[in-house]
C-alpha cells in the first residue's frame, strides 16, 4: 500500500468515525514513533472492521469503468463527427473547414483548459468537477446495492471523490480525463478520416467570399510547415492555386493533387491534434503521481487534533517530583505519560500577551525547566515589546524559542503575522505551549487546540513542537 492510499485511508477512518475518534485502538506501539505514523498504522487496525480499502478500491473501478466508457464514446463521436462531414459536403470536400471543424473547438478547449489549470481552483471545483461526481453518485445509486449496505458508504463515497476530485490531486486527475477525452475524439476522427479516405474518391477545394488567395495560401503554407518538416508530402504552391474551387483539370494532377492534401488532412490531425493532447496526457499523469505522493492529512483538524491527544499527547505540568505521585497520576492519565516531544534543555521563553495569573504560571514552569533563561522571560502585549523581541532574537541567535500563549485566546491575524515574524528567523526552533487552566468547556477545547494548531502550521512551526500546559488548576 502506497503512503497516499494509507492517508487515503486515514481520511476514510476519520469520514466514518464523523467528529470524535471513538473508535478503540489496542495494540499500538507509541514508543518512538510520531503521530502520523500511529494514525496510519491505526487506521490499517480499524479497516477490517469498517472495510474502507474494498470501498475505496470499488470507487477507483468505478472512476476507471466510466472514464473508459465516456472515452469510447467520444472515440465513437469524433469517428461519426468525419463520416458526417464528408456525406454533407459529397466528392467536394473544404479542407478549411473540415479543418475548422475539428481544431477550432479543440483550440478553444485546450485555452479554457488552460485558463481554469493556472487558476489552481477553480478547475476542480467547475462543472467537470460536479458532472464526475453527479455521474459517479447517479450509477451507485441506480447499480449498486451495497449502497444502502454499508453504514458507512456515502461518508465514504464523500471523502474519497472529495479528494479525487479537489484541490491538487482533483486538479490533475480532472486535466488527465480532459486530455483523454479530446485524444480519443481526434483518435476516432483520425482513424475514420483514414478509413473514408481509402474508401472514397474526394476533391479538396477552398473558397472565400471576402479573403484573399494570397490569404489561403499563406494560411496552408503554415500548416504544413511542420508536417513538410516531418518529411510529409504537402501542397505546392501551384497545387495551392489550382484547388480554389477545384480548378484542376488534368487526371493526374487531379489524383496526385487528392494525395498531398489528404496527407496533409492525416498529418495535422495527428501532429496538431492528437500529439499534443498526448504529450499533456503523460504531463498531467505524471504529475498526477507526483501530487498523490505529495498529498498531506491536514492534521490540524479537529478530529486529528484530538486524536492526537489519544495517540501522541504532548503535555507538560509542574513540579511532579514524588514518584508515588508520578505513578498516581499515570494511573488516571495513562495516554499522557510518554511526551511525544519534550522541550530542549535550555530555550529562550516568551510570554504572548498572558493575563497576570497565567503569567505566574509561566515563571513557574520557565524557572523549572529552563531556570538559567529565568532573567530572560517577557510578556509580550503590545507592538513595541514585539519589535524588540525581534531585534533580541535577531542579536543572541537562540537556537530554541517556547512561546507561552494561553489555550483560551482566541488566535487572529496580528497574533499570526507576529509569530511568523519570529519563525522566519533562520537556524531558530519554535515551540508552542498551550496554557490551559482548566475554564474551558470541554466542547469547545479541541475546536480552540484546531485553531492554534491551523496557527502553527500557517507559521511554519512543526505540529510535534505544540505542547499542552496543564496548570494546577487544570489538573485540579
Amino acid at each position: 500500500m502506497s503512503l497516499f492510499q494509507q492517508r487515503l485511508l486515514a481520511e476514510g477512518v476519520r469520514a466514518a468515525e464523523g467528529d470524535y475518534p471513538a473508535l478503540p485502538t489496542p495494540g499500538l506501539n507509541k514508543a518512538e514513533t510520531s503521530f502520523e505514523l500511529l494514525l496510519l498504522e491505526r487506521a490499517k487496525q480499524l479497516d477490517p472492521e469498517l472495510q474502507i480499502s474494498a470501498l475505496f478500491t470499488h470507487f477507483k473501478l468505478l472512476t476507471n469503468n466510466l472514464f473508459a466508457l465516456l472515452s469510447v464514446l467520444l472515440l465513437v463521436l469524433g469517428a461519426s463527427s468525419v463520416g458526417q462531414l464528408f456525406s454533407e459536403q459529397g466528392t467536394q470536400v473544404n479542407f478549411f473547414w473540415a479543418f475548422g471543424l475539428f481544431f477550432i473547438p479543440n483550440l478553444l478547449a485546450l485555452c479554457l483548459w488552460l485558463f481554469l489549470f493556472l487558476q489552481k481552483n477553480l478547475l476542480s471545483g467547475g462543472w467537470l468537477a460536479h458532472f464526475s461526481l453527479f455521474l459517479f453518485k447517479t450509477v451507485e445509486k441506480r447499480f449498486n446495492p451495497q449502497a444502502t449496505q454499508h453504514p458507512h458508504f456515502w461518508p465514504l463515497f464523500k471523502c474519497y471523490f472529495k479528494i479525487i476530485l479537489s484541490a491538487d490531486v482533483g486538479r490533475y486527475q480532472l486535466s488527465y480525463v480532459t486530455h483523454l477525452l479530446w485524444l480519443s475524439y481526434f483518435f476516432g476522427a483520425t482513424i475514420m478520416l483514414v478509413i473514408m479516405l481509402a474508401t472514397h474518391q474526394v476533391d479538396f477545394i477552398w473558397e472565400t467570399s471576402i479573403l484573399s488567395q494570397q490569404s489561403f495560401q499563406w494560411l496552408t503554407e503554415v500548416l504544413a510547415y511542420i508536417p513538410n518538416l516531418l518529411g510529409v508530402t504537402v501542397p505546392n504552391p501551384e497545387q495551392i492555386q489550382q484547388s480554389h474551387l477545384g480548378a484542376v483539370n488534368v487526371l493526374a494532377e487531379a489524383q496526385n493533387s487528392r494525395l498531398v492534401w489528404s496527407s496533409l488532412l492525416i498529418s495535422s490531425l495527428l501532429i496538431y491534434g492528437i500529439l499534443p493532447r498526448f504529450l499533456l496526457l503523460l504531463l498531467m499523469r505524471f504529475l498526477l503521481i507526483r501530487k498523490k505522493q505529495q498529498f498531506q492529512l491536514t492534521l490540524s483538524r479537529p478530529y486529528y487534533v484530538q486524536l492526537r491527544q489519544q495517540l501522541k499527547s504532548n503535555v507538560t505540568s509542574l513540579g511532579i517530583k514524588d514518584p508515588d505521585l508520578a505513578k498516581i497520576k499515570a494511573t488516571h492519565s495513562p495516554r499522557l505519560e510518554t511526551p511525544c516531544h519534550e522541550l530542549p534543555s535550555c530555550f529562550y521563553p516568551v510570554a504572548v500577551e498572558l493575563s497576570e495569573r497565567q503569567f505566574i504560571e509561566c515563571l513557574k514552569h520557565v524557572k523549572q525547566f529552563s531556570p538559567e533563561q529565568f532573567a530572560l522571560l517577557k510578556n509580550v502585549c503590545d507592538f513595541q515589546a514585539q519589535q524588540q523581541l525581534l531585534n533580541e532574537l535577531k542579536t543572541i541567535g537562540q537556537k530554541a524559542v517556547v512561546l507561552y500563549v494561553t489555550l483560551a485566546h482566541l488566535p487572529d491575524r496580528g497574533l499570526l503575522a507576529f509569530i511568523k515574524s519570529l519563525t522566519s528567523l533562520s537556524s531558530t526552533s519554535f515551540y508552542l505551549l498551550l496554557i490551559d487552566e482548566g475554564l474551558m468547556e470541554s466542547s469547545h477545547i479541541s475546536k480552540r487546540r484546531s485553531d492554534w494548531y491551523q496557527l502553527a502550521t500557517q507559521a511554519d512551526i512543526p505540529l510535534e513542537n505544540i505542547i499542552q500546559f496543564k496548570t494546577r488548576g487544570a489538573d485540579e
